[in-house]
């Protein structure tokens, strides 16, 4: 919401201080306007860009977990063998 405020202002203040032909400023306020416009999509795509990373680690997390889980519970079966074979 910052940005579009500070946005319409520097617009604005353009407007008063740089001002130019007719056509050179629609132009100009096009550009204003696409880039609003393009604003939601790539706050979309970082958000995107964001949880595709974390749930890349997450994954990461879960997969060293569970190979540590399964390294364990075969060091457990190969000592109670052992234990087995001592008796």
């Amino acid at each position: 919401m910052k940005f579009l405020i500070g946005l319409s202002i520097g617009i604005g203040l353009g407007i008063i201080f740089a001002p130019a032909e007719g056509s050179e400023m629609r132009r100009r306020l096009a550009e204003g306007i696409n880039e609003l416009s393009d604003l939601p999509r790539k706050k979309a795509m970082e958000f995107a860009e964001m949880s595709q990373e974390k749930a890349g680690q997450i994954g990461a997390d879960i997969g060293r977990k569970a190979a540590e889980a399964a390294v364990g519970a075969v060091k457990e079966e190969m000592l109670g063998d052992d234990k087995r074979k001592a008796v």
